[in-house]
C-alpha cells in the first residue's frame, strides 16, 4: 500500500488514540436529572394504567423505569402507550427493530412521520393469524427535551454527551401500539399524545 494510501487511515488511528488518551483525564459521567413523564388524559378516550410484566421488569438494569396506560377510543380504537425511561446504562432501551420480530411479529412499511412537531417511526407490525395488522410507533426524548425517531442520531447524542460532556443522558423510548383503528386514526392519537406526555 502506498503512503497516500495509508494517511488517511493512520490519521483516523491517531485522531481514535487522542481521544482515549484525552477521555482518561475526564471525571466520571454524571447521570443527568430523571426526565419527568407522565402519560396523562386525552380528551375523547378513556385511559386505564397497566402495569410492567414480571418478565420486563426482569429482562431491564433494575433503574430502568416503565410507565404505561391503555387509551380506549371512538369506534373501538386501542391504543397502548408504553414509556421505558433509561437509567444510567445503554441497555434499558433499544430498538423496537430487535424485539418486535423476537416476539414473532412482522414489520411492514416502516417510515418517518411527525404529528403535532414530534418525529414518530411508524409501520404495520403482524403476527400469526391475526385478522387485522397493528399500528405501531415509537420516538424518543431526553431529560432535555430532545426528540428524535432515529435509532442511530439517539445513540450519537449519548456517545458524545458520555465522551465529551461527560454526562449520561436518561432517554425516555415511547411506543404506541395501536388496533382498531386506521393509520389516519394513528396519526390524530399521535398528534393528541403529544399534550398528554408533557
Amino acid at each position: 500500500m502506498s503512503a497516500p494510501r495509508l494517511l488517511v487511515p493512520s490519521l483516523a488511528a491517531a485522531a481514535v488514540v487522542a481521544t482515549m488518551v484525552a477521555q482518561t483525564s475526564l471525571p466520571p459521567p454524571e447521570a443527568a436529572a430523571d426526565p419527568v413523564v407522565r402519560l396523562g388524559d386525552i380528551a375523547g378516550c378513556v385511559a386505564e394504567d397497566s402495569a410492567a410484566t414480571d418478565v420486563e421488569l426482569g429482562a431491564l438494569p433494575p433503574d430502568t423505569r416503565i410507565l404505561r396506560r391503555v387509551y380506549f377510543g371512538p369506534g373501538g380504537a386501542r391504543h397502548v402507550v408504553t414509556a421505558v425511561i433509561g437509567g444510567r446504562t445503554k441497555s434499558s432501551i433499544h430498538r423496537p427493530e430487535l424485539c418486535l420480530p423476537a416476539q414473532g411479529y412482522l414489520m411492514r412499511d416502516p417510515r418517518g412521520a411527525e404529528f403535532a412537531g414530534v418525529p414518530w417511526r411508524i409501520m404495520r407490525i403482524e403476527r400469526g393469524s391475526v385478522a387485522e395488522p397493528l399500528r405501531f410507533a415509537y420516538t424518543f426524548f431526553n431529560q432535555d427535551g430532545r426528540r428524535t425517531a432515529s435509532h442511530v442520531e439517539r445513540i450519537l447524542t449519548d456517545v458524545w454527551d458520555r465522551s465529551v460532556r461527560s454526562r449520561i443522558d436518561r432517554w425516555v423510548m415511547l411506543t404506541v401500539n395501536s388496533s382498531g383503528c386506521g393509520e389516519d386514526g394513528l396519526g390524530e392519537f399521535l398528534a393528541a399524545l403529544k399534550g398528554a406526555i408533557e
